[in-house]
Parts: C-alpha cells; sequence; structure tokens
C-alpha cells in the first residue's frame, strides 16, 4: 500500500484514539491545543516538555507537529504576551508552522504509558498494574452492505480500529442475506430507482469497536459504504477489554539492598540528583513505579505489599508518613522518571502512523539535562565573604 499524507488533524484524530482523551484527569489539558488541523504534517517531534526549547528544536527539525507528554498551555489563556515564557512558546509554535499535541494523564494511564516503560526500563520482572483506574469499553456495530462493497468496507473498518481482539486484528463476523429498500422522491440511490423497491444480496457486518475508536470507525464506515443512507446498529456491550491505571509493580531484577537499588536507578536513569527515603540495609524484592508525580501510588504499593516505590516529586511528610509506614521511596526526579515514557509514546505513534500508512517521519527530541542540578558538597564556603 502506498504511503499517504497526513494532515495534522489527521495525527490528532490518531492520537486521540491511541491514548483516549477522556481518561485524563479533569484538570488536565489534552488534545491538541495549537495550530491548524488542515495543514500538511511530514515530520513530527516527540518530547517530554512543550516549551520554547522543544519549539525551536521542532522548527529546526523541520517538522509541523511537536507531540509532547507535559501541555502547552496547561490552564485557557486570556492574552498571549511574548515576554511570558509558556505565551512565547506559543507565539513561536505559531511562526513556525507547528502545532501542538499533549497526551499526559492519558498517557500515564495508558497501559504501556509512563509507567509501563519506567518498569522495562528499570527491569522488573513480570510488571502489572499497580492501580487500576478503568477498563477498556466496547460498541458492537452491525452494518449491512451489498456483496461486492463488503471487502472494501472491512478493510476501512480495519484500519479506523474497529475488530481488535487481544492480539487479534481485523476480526469481523459476516452472514449472507437480501436486502430490500423503496428510494423516496429526492433519494439518489447506489441501486435501484426511486419509487421502485429494490432487492439487494447483501453481507450482514459485525464487527467489535473500542469506545476510544467509536467516532473514525462510524466516519470510515460513511466514507466506504456505498449506499446514499447505510443500515447499521451501534450497540454498547457489557464486555469489558483491558484494565488502565496508574503505576506498575514487579519483581526486582535481583534482590539488593536500598541504597545499592537507588543507585541501579540513577544510573538506569542517568539521573543524579536520585534521592531515597528508608533503610539503606533494607532488601528491595517487590518494585513499585508511577512515572512523574506518584504519591498518589503509595497506599496501592503498600497494599501489594512492595518494598519500594519509585517515583517523583515526593515532599517531605509525604516522605515520613512512608517511613514511618515501612515503605521506601526512591525519587530520580520527575524528568528522568518520564523520559522513558516519551520514548514509548513515539514508537507507539510511529507504529500507528506506519500502520494506517501515513508518510510521516517521528522523531524524539535531542537529549536534553533535567532541570536540576547536583550541589557539589566537596567544596563548603568556610567564610560568607568567599561566596561573591
Amino acid at each position: 500500500m502506498a504511503a499517504l499524507g497526513a494532515t495534522v488533524a489527521d495525527v490528532a484524530a490518531l492520537c486521540d484514539r491511541l491514548w483516549p482523551k477522556e481518561r485524563a484527569e479533569s484538570w488536565d489539558n489534552v488534545g491538541l491545543l495549537a495550530g491548524d488541523p488542515g495543514a500538511a504534517v511530514g515530520r513530527c517531534l516527540c518530547a517530554l516538555d512543550a516549551d520554547e526549547v522543544t519549539v525551536a528544536a521542532a522548527v529546526a527539525a523541520g517538522a509541523q507537529l511537536l507531540v509532547a507528554h507535559h501541555p502547552l498551555p496547561w490552564r485557557p489563556l486570556s492574552r498571549l504576551i511574548a515576554t511570558e515564557p509558556s505565551q512565547a512558546a506559543l507565539l513561536a509554535a505559531a511562526r513556525g508552522d507547528v502545532a501542538v499535541y499533549a497526551a499526559h494523564t492519558n498517557f500515564d494511564v495508558h497501559p504501556a504509558g509512563t509507567s509501563r516503560a519506567l518498569a522495562d526500563v528499570l527491569g522488573l520482572q513480570a510488571p502489572r498494574l499497580l492501580q487500576v483506574t478503568g477498563r477498556e469499553s466496547f460498541y458492537k456495530l452491525v452494518v449491512f452492505v451489498p456483496l461486492d462493497h463488503a471487502p472494501a468496507l472491512r478493510e476501512a473498518l480495519d484500519r479506523a480500529g474497529a475488530g481488535r481482539l487481544g492480539n487479534y486484528s481485523a476480526c469481523s463476523f459476516t452472514s449472507a442475506g437480501t436486502g430490500r429498500f423503496r428510494p423516496e422522491a429526492g433519494a439518489a440511490p447506489a441501486i435501484g430507482r426511486p419509487g421502485e423497491l429494490a432487492e439487494v444480496a447483501e453481507e450482514r457486518l459485525e464487527v467489535l469497536v473500542p469506545a476510544r475508536a467509536r467516532a473514525a470507525v462510524l466516519e470510515a464506515m460513511r466514507a466506504a459504504h456505498p449506499y446514499e443512507e447505510p443500515a447499521y446498529d451501534l450497540l454498547p456491550l457489557e464486555n469489558s477489554g483491558e484494565a488502565y491505571g496508574l503505576g506498575m509493580v514487579g519483581a526486582a531484577e535481583r534482590p539488593a539492598e536500598l541504597e545499592v537499588f537507588a543507585g541501579f536507578v540513577a544510573a538506569r536513569l542517568t539521573a543524579p540528583t536520585t534521592r531515597f527515603v528508608g533503610d539503606a540495609r533494607r532488601v528491595v524484592r517487590k518494585v513499585a513505579v508511577c512515572g512523574g508525580a506518584g504519591m498518589v501510588c503509595a497506599a496501592d504499593a503498600l497494599r501489594v505489599g512492595a518494598d519500594v516505590l519509585v517515583t517523583a516529586d515526593i515532599r517531605y511528610h509525604e516522605a515520613r508518613d512512608a517511613e514511618a509506614r515501612g515503605l521506601a521511596l526512591v525519587d530520580p526526579g520527575h524528568h528522568a522518571s518520564e523520559v522513558p515514557g516519551v520514548v514509548a509514546l513515539a514508537e507507539q505513534l510511529g507504529a500507528a502512523l506506519r500502520g494506517a500508512a501515513w508518510d510521516v517521519d517521528v522523531r524524539l527530541e535531542p537529549p536534553r539535562a533535567d532541570v536540576w542540578k547536583r550541589a557539589d558538597a566537596s567544596r563548603p564556603v568556610g567564610e560568607l565573604g568567599a561566596w561573591a
């Protein structure tokens, strides 16, 4: 199949299906946030942050779309002023013809999202979801189509995301029958004549539709169907699919003392400012992780018997509480804990674009240092005057 040109709207719709926006937190700002939906996209840059630095990187890379984990802007704006950093970034994106899309907390809860990527980098064995927040819901689409148009319709539904069942795709069931209809005045029938009853050999096509692909599947069905008014049923199902939520838990690659394990985390994530809470000699066997600010998973980590929770942005009183409850903590920093997730995001987007035959080059933001720097305690200042 020849590669197709894509627009910002095409890629945004694909991202919406990959990481459903309805799974984001109510306070979050996700989806297509800036840009022209009709603009052509030949290159996409994926990054952790959407700011002036990544917008400049997107422009330099010749990208027309920036897909970031952290939104730009975080909140609705009432003005655009070039002296405000986030607003200046939006202005730069507009000047550089770079659209901005964000997949934040909706990507965090994805089964292969931020925490799974962190678990994989840390080598956790048999990782599983730590905090379930929901499950995929489904519809069944039943549509009637002339026999000779059925193969094209099945292909269109498959490309739109219908007919997926576990590790299987293009799943459907068909049965043959006869369709009858009489086109009334004003109709423009593909088959038959106005005022005359028509009988057509048709196929009853049944296919499973994930809720996140509902709109795209219906649009694809109408576009591929030969009839002016396709006959179809869309039925909500009680079947539930894959769970999604926050955090992962699994066995450590090998048991290690907490201080050694914290050093291992720092090395794997290239995070020199990594800190830890708990007895340095405690043996770590079971590990919970939550990329980003994940202390909301502390109770779940205790519930499943984890020795340690690897997460970021831990506050003092949270650390004291975890210490008192017997849960060790390792904090590599927000940036380091989420960088593996951005790599996974880019891989998922690239695979989906190839599967849809869109001709879009997906790239990762060039390596960028964490915002936090490490203080050198080996060079103390003895006199106040020496600070100058």
